[in-house]
C-alpha cells in the first residue's frame, strides 16, 4: 500500500503546475492532495492519455508524473507526447511492474526518474523534489550557455562592419551552438529578399532534396510567412502532420531578422537529426541570436552608406585635383589598381585596402596648393619652381590630417616622395623608416609617371619604366617592393599595360638585391 501520510514543507508555487496522470481515481486524489496540501504546488490530474496529451499541447507543465500503466494508453506515450510539445518538461514515471525494457526505453525518452508501488509520502517529495531541482538547473545551465554564445557572438560580430564576415560568423555560431547541419540567411534588397549566404556540411541528404533547398533559398511557404509576419516559424520533424513526403528527420527553424521594428531577412536553420526537439530554451536563444545578428547587420549597412559617403567625397576631391592638371588625369586611377595589387601580395586585409584606396586617391591632394603655370608648364621647371612644387605633400597632409576619415591617407601623401637612400623629400627619411605606405606609392607613382604623356616630355615604354625601377632599387625605392611590383606586372593583367608587347610576360627577371637601409 503506498503511504501518504507524511507531511513536508511545502514549495514556492511559483515552479509552475505540476500534472498527475493515473487511471487510479484513489491514488490520483492522493497524489494531487499532497502535491498541493503538503508541497504547495499547483497540480492538474487526470487519468486519461488522451487528455493529457491534450493538456501538454495547451498548457505550460514544469513536472509530468505519469503511471505507467494507463487503461487507454502507456505512460511512456505521455512522455513522449509531452516532449514534442514541451522539449524541456520534466517527467517522472510511476510503476509497480519494473521491467528492464521499459527502463531503457525511460531513458532514451529522458525521463528523469522512478517512483515503485509501493511507495511512501516522503519518497514521493523527495523524487519530485529533486526532479524540480534538476529542472531547474537545466534551465540555469541553459541560460547560462545561452548568456556564453551570445557574448561570443556579439564580441565576434564587434570585429568587423564586412558584411560577409559577419553574416559568416553568425552562421558559425548557429551551427556551433544549436547543432544546426544546414543554414542560410536571406537579407531584403529593396523590396525583394536575396540569398545572401548559404551553408551545409558537405555531400548529404540536405544537398539533393529539394524541400530542405527550398527551404534555405527561402521560397517555401513557411519563409515567406517568416518574412511577412515577423514570426518565428518551427517545422517539426517530429509531427507528421507538418511535412509532406515523410520527411521528419530533421526540424526547420525561420527565424527572421527584425531591426528597428522592421523585418530585414530572415535565419534558416535545418537541425541535425540527432539534435533531440527545440527546447523553450534552444528557441530563446535562437531568436536572441538573431536579435543581435540583426542590429549587427543593420550597423554594417549603415557603415557602408556612410563609407560610400566618404569615398563619393574622396572622389570629388580627387577629381579636384585633375581637373587643375589635365595631363594626369587618369593617374590616380591606375595608380590605385597598382598599388592594391602589392598590398594584395603583402596580404593585407580589408581595412588596410580601403585606407590605400583613399591614400592614393589623394596623394596628390596637396598640388591645389601649387600655381597653375608651375604645375602645367611645359618644360622641366627651375630649382625654385621645384621647391614649391616639393611643398605638396606638406600641403596635402595638412588638408587632411584633421579630418577622421581621411586621417589613415596621411602616410601616402606626405611621404611618397620620399628616397630610400634618404634623400627624398619632405623628411629626408630613408630605408625602412619611411612609412611602408610611402614606399608603396613611390613605386606605383613613378611607374605610372614614367609611362605618361607629360607637358614636358612624351610617354616612356613599359620597359622603360621597368628598367627605371630596376636601376633606382636600394637609392630611390625599396628593393623588395620593387621586386614584388615587377613580379606583379609579369603575372597579373592590367587593362593599359600590354606586357605582351612590352615583353614582360615572358621576361626573366631577376630579383634585385636587398640593400641594407
Amino acid at each position: 500500500m503506498t503511504d501518504l501520510s507524511l507531511s513536508s514543507r511545502p514549495m514556492n508555487s511559483s515552479v509552475g503546475t505540476v500534472l498527475v496522470v493515473d487511471d487510479d481515481p484513489l491514488l490520483r486524489r492522493l497524489l494531487q492532495e499532497c502535491l498541493e496540501h503538503e508541497m504547495g504546488l499547483k497540480v492538474v490530474a487526470t487519468g486519461d492519455g488522451a487528455e493529457a496529451e491534450r493538456i501538454l499541447s495547451s498548457q505550460p507543465i514544469a513536472l509530468l508524473l505519469t503511471d505507467l500503466m494507463l487503461e487507454d494508453a502507456s505512460g511512456v506515450d505521455v512522455i513522449r507526447a509531452g516532449h514534442i510539445h514541451q522539449p524541456d518538461l520534466i517527467s517522472i514515471l510511476i510503476t509497480g511492474y519494473p521491467t528492464v525494457e521499459t527502463a531503457i526505453e525511460a531513458m532514451q525518452l529522458g525521463v528523469d526518474d522512478y517512483l515503485l508501488k509501493p511507495f511512501k509520502v516522503q519518497h514521493l517529495i523527495t523524487t519530485v523534489r529533486r526532479a524540480l531541482e534538476r529542472g531547474r538547473m537545466r534551465r540555469e545551465n541553459m541560460q547560462l550557455r545561452e548568456q556564453v554564445a551570445i557574448s561570443e557572438l556579439v564580441r565576434a560580430i564587434g570585429s568587423t562592419l564586412e558584411l560577409d564576415q559577419l553574416l559568416s560568423m553568425v552562421i558559425e555560431t548557429v551551427r556551433r551552438e544549436f547543432s544546426v547541419q544546414a543554414a542560410s540567411i536571406l537579407l531584403r534588397t529593396g523590396s525583394r529578399p536575396s540569398l545572401q549566404l548559404q551553408v551545409m556540411d558537405g555531400e548529404s541528404e540536405l544537398t539533393h532534396n529539394p524541400t530542405y533547398l527550398d527551404f534555405l533559398k527561402g521560397v517555401t511557404p513557411a519563409v515567406q510567412t517568416g518574412l511577412a509576419t515577423g514570426r518565428t516559424i518551427v517545422l517539426s520533424g517530429r509531427q507528421t502532420d507538418m511535412f509532406e513526403c515523410g520527411l521528419r528527420e530533421h526540424d526547420l527553424i525561420c527565424q527572421p531578422l527584425i531591426a528597428k521594428g522592421s523585418v530585414i531577412g530572415v535565419l534558416n536553420l535545418i537541425r541535425k537529426s540527432n539534435a533531440g526537439p527545440c527546447s523553450e530554451g534552444t528557441m530563446r536563444s535562437i531568436e536572441i541570436t538573431a536579435a543581435q545578428a540583426a542590429i549587427a547587420i543593420e550597423n554594417s549597412r549603415l557603415y557602408k552608406n556612410v563609407q560610400s559617403a566618404y569615398m563619393d567625397t574622396v572622389a570629388a576631391l580627387a577629381n579636384a585635383i585633375e581637373t587643375r592638371d589635365p595631363y594626369t588625369r587618369g593617374h590616380t586611377d591606375r595608380v590605385k589598381v597598382l598599388a592594391q595589387a602589392i598590398a594584395r601580395r603583402l596580404g593585407w586585409g580589408v581595412e588596410q585596402l580601403f585606407d590605400l584606396w583613399i591614400g592614393c586617391t589623394l596623394h596628390d591632394i596637396g598640388k591645389i596648393g601649387v600655381p597653375d603655370h608651375i604645375l602645367n608648364k611645359p618644360a622641366p621647371l627651375t630649382p625654385e619652381e621645384f621647391e614649391l612644387m616639393k611643398r605638396h605633400p606638406e600641403i596635402g597632409a595638412t588638408i587632411i590630417q584633421d579630418v577622421p576619415f581621411l586621417k589613415p591617407a596621411v602616410p601616402y601623401v606626405y611621404y611618397h616622395h620620399e628616397r630610400y637612400d634618404g634623400k627624398g623629400y619632405p623628411t629626408g627619411l630613408a630605408g625602412d623608416k619611411i612609412p611602408i605606405e610611402g614606399r608603396i606609392l613611390a613605386v606605383v607613382d613613378t611607374f605610372d609617371a614614367v609611362t605618361s604623356d607629360r607637358p614636358y616630355r612624351t610617354a616612356g615604354t613599359w620597359e622603360d619604366a621597368r628598367k627605371e625601377l630596376m636601376d633606382c632599387a636600394g637609392s630611390q625605392f625599396d628593393p623588395n617592393l620593387v621586386n614584388i611590383f615587377i613580379e606583379v606586372l609579369t603575372t597579373q593583367s592590367f587593362p593599359w599595360i600590354n606586357t605582351e608587347s612590352a615583353g614582360l610576360r615572358h621576361a626573366h627577371h631577376e630579383p634585385v638585391p636587398a640593400v641594407a637601409s
